[in-house]
């Protein structure tokens, strides 16, 4: 197997997306050094891989090299998932934002280099397209991000790309189309849509839509991020950018009906208000390059997703609600 008995670390392992992959990579017998700063992390989040005997967790920030270069010595690869992760919150703080994504990830990729680090990758996103006109997105678009979260992640992919050509360091990229499911936070403003409106509906609150709701977002479950993840280690693909949705896009007027179905809210209703600044119309991954060089298919439709996470909500926070 490709990970029994490897080193890897994950950056933002006490993340939402982090901590699913260091639970994933554990059960492949991988030996996981996992590292957050827990700003937006949460300890608990690694209970479950705290109870596994290869598994350590060490606080510390990507912006510390020095913390990098110690905590990737015998390191077989890099899960780089760290982030200042938000678009709105980008928008308000770009110093901040750029700060950790960018220099966070020339921190990631020199330690690499410098303690012979066999594979990074790298967690981007699809904000990197920003508003083309085009539906379907596909990775040899034209990108115009409109968001300083998403000009960041675009800089963080050339780097990706450069240390690879020149240094001879074996990276990927992997484009997230609005991921959800299990450890997602719903106590933020700043989290995704799922997450709060699954919150709002349970509590009896109307679902609050930014913008006229015919916006439409590629919905992706977390196993299926995870498996993308995962193929990712085993495959041989350096210095690529693929992307990784479920290829099914859904409004958000319909998902919010959907939600209130699930949950048996039908007689809430959906609220709309002013757009936000730095958001896109329209997301959409083409995922033919990421079924050609990585054997990726979704598992998961986005009905069945949130009806997995969901219920996994329910039974954690011993909530008397019955999904539907």
């Amino acid at each position: 197997m490709t990970f029994q008995g490897k080193k890897v670390v994950v950056t933002g392992a006490a993340g939402f997306i982090g901590s699913n992959l260091t639970d994933s990579l554990l059960e492949l017998g991988a030996e996981v050094v996992g590292i957050d700063n827990l700003f937006n992390g949460r300890t608990e989040n690694l209970d479950e891989a705290r109870k596994n005997k290869n598994f350590q967790f060490h606080k510390g920030d990507v912006r510390d090299l020095s913390f990098l270069l110690d905590m990737f010595e015998e390191t077989d690869f890099v899960y780089h998932e760290a982030a200042f992760a938000s678009v709105p919150q980008s928008v308000k703080m770009p110093e901040n934002c750029h700060d950790v994504n960018v220099n966070g990830i020339m921190n990631v990729l020199n330690a690499a280099r410098r303690m012979d680090v066999k594979k990074v990758i790298f967690a981007s996103s699809s904000s990197v397209y920003g508003e083309i006109p085009d539906l379907k997105k596909n990775e040899e678009m034209r990108r115009v991000p409109i968001s300083p979260y998403g000009a960041a992640k675009l800089a963080c992919e050339a780097y990706m790309y450069v240390f690879y050509h020149v240094y001879g360091l074996k990276t990927t990229s992997l484009r997230y189309f609005n991921v959800y499911g299990p450890r997602q936070r719903d106590d933020s403003p700043y989290t995704g849509v799922i997450a709060i409106w699954f919150n709002r509906a349970r509590n009896n609150q109307n679902l609050i839509v930014f913008g006229d709701g015919e916006q439409s977002r590629d919905f992706t479950y977390v196993k299926d991020v995870i498996q993308a993840n995962l193929l990712a280690g085993e495959k041989d693909v350096p210095g690529e950018i693929i992307n990784i949705g479920a290829g099914n896009p859904i409004s958000l007027n319909d998902l919010g009906r959907l939600i209130l179905k699930l949950t048996d809210r039908e007689h809430l209703k959906l609220e709309y208000t002013d757009p936000r600044p730095g958001d896109i119309k329209h997301s959409f991954a083409d995922l033919t390059k990421a079924q050609e060089m990585l054997n990726f298919q979704p598992k998961y439709t986005q009905e069945e997703g949130l009806r997995e996470y969901f219920k996994w909500y329910i039974e954690k926070n011993n909530i008397d609600l019955e999904i539907h």
